[in-house]
């Protein structure tokens, strides 16, 4: 993709720019590769951006298909290549904090040269890392997006908080994703467990599963399939659900902010260890994070600053860009003057990442067909409702989830659990 058209989102594990010390110095000086998550919007809007500001400079867009699958990428190669050498990569860019704590933890980012004025902290949620390897970008809160149109016509319940998709009545009408493969609805699996505490949490996953036609590999798919009426319930960023809205219409699509479970998270951006473009990285993160950059992020689109083709329906990390909020911006109040309803633990939930998602796998997503059966049998959350491991127990297991043996081990013991509860 040449410096002026739309970015060209490609699968990294196909890109020779993504192997270790693939690209000599003069050709990774002329070309930023960033690996994102972030939907074709977000990706054109701050491509034209860059454009302006760059324009001998092209910008290489990667995905794997999701955050959680761009993390494991990213781990992956580090973990073949050395730290040192680089991966050929020079960004990550969108994700939810854990991805970018878990990197953190792994020694592969390096210090931007700013805070860029993001603070510490959100209501007790981080916002950038130590010695600033990563800001937030952008904020997101997660709710869940409803096709009001079929939940009138077939007079579905429509819940008010995460509980309310254990709701019988919902059978077949939830549109779920696989955590393993996409990091927000890990971050939406991780506030039920949280907001709920992790007994009630793992009932409601389990009844929620037992209500859901299947578990996506995308975190959009649920969604497109909520606008198509394939589903009529699905766990949304808010910024997706924003977008879907203004699509179809709010007459036929609607977004329930979970009452008494509101949590604001980071979305961050860092420059990987060994960026074969440095300069070009940091610019770009200086780019984000301007006001300019920001203002992108929550003014309509054709206003003055805002973006060209779509709107993108973000929260600016930047506490400045509130002041004022701009006419027309699609947030109508600051985020940094409200409280989360809800306490969400962003160090606990980075540690254990890659477990709990395993957990939730082999658990509920690989045995979904007797999670079901099990769930119309019995539809009741004490009954059928499985809390597979305690907490505690899975906090003194995750340390140890970069041993192969241990996982694997783990990962058999709980599709086993999984199938003595569910599969009689």
């Amino acid at each position: 993709m040449a410096a002026g058209c739309g970015p060209q989102t490609e699968s990294a594990s196909t890109q020779n720019s993504a192997a270790p010390g693939a690209a000599s110095t003069a050709a990774s000086s002329a070309v930023v590769t960033i690996i994102s998550p972030h939907n074709r919007e977000i990706q054109v809007e701050f491509a034209s951006l860059w454009k302006a500001k760059n324009p001998n400079v092209e910008l290489k867009w990667l995905d794997q298909g999701g955050g959680s699958d761009d993390l494991a990428f990213v781990r992956q190669q580090f973990s073949a290549g050395g730290k040192e050498k680089g991966i050929g990569i020079d960004l990550f860019f969108g994700g939810g904090g854990e991805i970018f704590t878990e990197l953190e933890k792994d020694g592969v980012l390096t210090p931007l040269p700013s805070d860029y004025g993001i603070p510490a902290q959100l209501n007790g949620v981080p916002l950038r890392g130590k010695n600033n390897v990563w800001v937030a970008a952008a904020l997101s809160g997660f709710g869940i997006l409803y096709n009001k149109s079929i939940a009138a016509r077939d007079k579905l319940p429509v819940p008010q908080n995460w509980e309310g998709l254990t709701d019988p009545k919902l059978r077949d009408r939830i549109g779920l994703a696989d955590p393993r493969h996409s990091s927000s609805a890990h971050t939406a699996y991780e506030i039920i467990l949280q907001s709920n505490g992790w007994d009630k949490g793992w009932k409601i996953l389990t009844a929620m599963a037992g209500n859901a036609r299947s578990f996506a590999a995308s975190s959009s798919a649920p969604l497109q399939d909520v606008q198509n009426g394939e589903a009529v319930f699905a766990p949304a960023i808010d910024f997706y659900a924003s977008t879907a809205i203004k699509q179809a219409g709010a007459d036929k699509l609607g977004y329930i902010e979970p009452k008494g479970q509101l949590v604001v998270t980071a979305d961050p951006i860092a420059i990987l260890t060994g960026a074969p473009n440095a300069e070009g990285a940091q610019k770009f993160v200086q780019m984000v994070m301007s006001p300019e950059g920001q203002k992108l992020w929550f003014t309509p689109k054709g206003g003055a600053g805002g973006p060209k083709t779509s709107d993108l329906f973000r929260l600016p990390a930047l506490p400045a860009a509130y002041k004022p909020i701009p006419q027309g911006a699609s947030a109508k109040s600051d985020p940094y003057a409200a409280k989360n309803t809800a306490k969400y633990d962003s160090a606990k939930a980075a540690v254990r990442l890659r477990a709990l998602k395993d957990l939730i796998g082999s658990v509920l997503v690989d045995n979904h067909d007797a999670v079901k059966m099990a769930w119309q049998k019995n539809p009741s959350l004490e009954a059928t409702g499985f809390v597979p491991i305690s907490e505690a127990e899975l906090m003194k297991l995750a340390p140890q989830w970069d041993k192969p043996e241990v996982a694997s081990a783990q990962k058999a013991a709980w599709a086993e659990a999984s199938r003595a509860k569910f599969n009689k």
